[in-house]
């Protein structure tokens, strides 16, 4: 099932096969209700995620509360987490289907603009907001590289497409189409969504940069090229209960810079989760 290169490439970063055979988590995160559904069900809290909880039968209690709570893996609010909105922030999602990680920004935010190119995954983000009556989230079906706003933001996420290598039970799914030349082409595609997101940034503003890979050009590469084009700093992710470790510091002979030691890379066997890339970007000029 597994390309020889990818086995050799997981080799190179201390990784085997055995990440595979882990059953990640699911949990709740609850948006409605909260109190009374963790009582009912005594379900148990995820403890980097005041609003996510594990527990037992949670199909069940996701179809029972449909309005009020949705499954997801409790490593993908991460991001959310890592870019510290306030209420009175406005926060592009740029790759924003479809809409788990907007409903948790509609919630903190003052206001969020969901932005996604494919017609179909834009009615997920609608059906979502609909079905918990999130307010204030405005969405707009567009080329994240290509988005254009009036006015600059103070907050954006980049939930970038990837190569899903860290997608444990799609990895069956994952390795048919997996290539190096395919690695190349999204990590180009990665590069210019995260320089568009820091052109709609206010200065001072933070951009959290997220992949479910494990591909160091998906992940340290992008931030060093963007480090190597814009004026940013990398910040440190630091989550109670959250087992993490930093980014790789080479990669095939390359260095990167000493700061990408502040991005993290959570793999499966860390939380019980999928595979998670982290980075949190601080704009500190043009």
């Amino acid at each position: 099932m597994f390309p020889p290169l990818f086995l050799e490439r997981l080799s190179q970063l201390g990784l085997d096969t055995s990440l595979y055979t882990i059953n990640p988590r699911k949990s709740l995160y609850i948006l409605k209700n909260k109190h009374e559904i963790v009582e009912k069900y005594q379900l148990q809290a995820v403890p980097w995620c005041e609003r996510c909880y594990w527990g037992k039968g949670l199909t069940e209690i996701a179809r029972s509360h449909y309005n009020e709570v949705f499954m997801q893996d409790p490593c993908s609010v991460v991001p959310v987490l890592a870019m510290g909105v306030k209420k009175g922030d406005t926060v592009v999602d740029l790759c924003a289907a479809p809409g788990s990680k907007t409903l948790h920004l509609a919630r903190l935010a003052g206001q969020v603009i969901a932005c996604d190119s494919h017609r179909q995954r834009i009615k997920r983000i609608y059906h979502n907001l609909d079905r918990f009556s999130i307010e204030g989230c405005r969405v707009i079906r567009c080329d994240g590289r290509n988005l254009l706003l009036r006015e600059l933001v103070d907050r954006v996420l980049v939930d970038a497409p990837c190569s899903g290598e860290g997608m444990v039970k799609k990895v069956h799914k994952g390795m048919k189409i997996w290539s190096l030349n395919r690695i190349k082409r999204l990590a180009r595609l990665q590069k210019k969504l995260v320089l568009r997101g820091l052109k709609v940034l206010k200065e001072g503003g933070v951009l959290v940069y997220s992949t479910c890979t494990f591909a160091p050009e998906e992940n340290e590469g992008v931030i060093q090229s963007v480090l190597e084009q814009s004026t940013v700093s990398v910040e440190k992710i630091s989550l109670h209960g959250l087992i993490s470790t930093s980014g790789v510091e080479s990669w095939q002979g390359t260095s990167f810079h000493s700061s990408l030691e502040n991005t993290i890379r959570i793999y499966p066997f860390h939380n019980t989760t999928n595979g998670f890339f982290i980075a949190t970007l601080r704009k500190t000029g043009e």
